[in-house]
């Protein structure tokens, strides 16, 4: 009877073994695997710190060119720019939703990106910023910006980028699209685009739909020219402006 009560002890002689675990199956595939990974990981931190250094590169260049007192001064110019009237306005963004207080950052991550990884190529609704093209129209104007030597190719971003500290993306548009205007009505023939020289107040939707595409292809297309191109993206905008009046 106590014999059965007391605990059986393993014996010295047969001590017992721990359970082994299994060794893994495909020891080699999962250090390959784990590499992988780690690679993968490390690969995309590596992109993205080498992005944001590019990005930071790019948006501060111009403070090395031009100093912010002069920045300031050409700023100037373009937070003077009367707004746009109602009416451009309302049939601007109608096709081009996404150009009017769109940021330099917007375009170059979200625009730059669409292109690059999808290959998209439907540029109405996508990202721009008319701060990148300051530059150009504000050399011509200003004899101290076109004086300043701006190396490499990426002028009209960087000069953007500094713009932009000191205006708005709102401004930039303004400033551009009034630039655009003011040199289409100074060289346009009378004969046949006199219904453009008055106020742009006084537009009715289809002169400006027409002016806005012209002006968007810098002239290379338009109802004399290029008629059946000009009447297809002429009827496509117009449509696209009645879908969004009120009912």
């Amino acid at each position: 009877m106590n014999d059965m009560n007391k605990t059986e002890q393993p014996s010295s002689a047969n001590p017992r073994v721990p359970e082994q675990k299994p060794a893994p199956k495909f020891p080699r595939v999962r250090k390959i695997f784990r590499f992988l990974k780690y690679f993968i990981v490390s690969s995309v931190i590596l992109t993205v710190i080498e992005i944001g250094i590019v990005y930071w590169l790019i948006s501060s260049r111009w403070s090395l060119l031009v100093p912010k007192a002069d920045m300031t001064e050409f700023a100037r110019e373009i937070n003077d720019t009367k707004p746009l009237p109602e009416n451009f306005m309302r049939v601007y963004v109608a096709k081009f939703p996404n150009h009017y207080n769109t940021t330099l950052g917007q375009q170059v991550f979200i625009n730059y990106g669409e292109r690059y990884f999808f290959r998209t190529h439907d540029i109405d609704n996508k990202a721009h910023c008319y701060c990148d093209m300051i530059y150009d129209i504000q050399r011509l104007r200003n004899p101290k910006l076109d004086r300043i030597e701006w190396d490499g190719r990426l002028q009209d971003l960087e000069y953007g980028f500094g713009m932009e500290k000191y205006s708005t993306p709102e401004k930039c548009f303004e400033y551009v699209w009034h630039y655009k205007i003011d040199r289409f009505k100074a060289y346009a023939d009378p004969r046949y685009y006199g219904n453009f020289l008055k106020p742009i107040e006084s537009y009715t939707d289809d002169e400006l739909i027409e002016l806005i595409l012209m002006l968007k292809q810098r002239g290379k297309m338009n109802r004399y020219d290029t008629p059946e191109l000009f009447e297809n993206e002429f009827k496509e905008y117009k449509l696209k402006l009645s879908s969004l009046k009120p009912n």
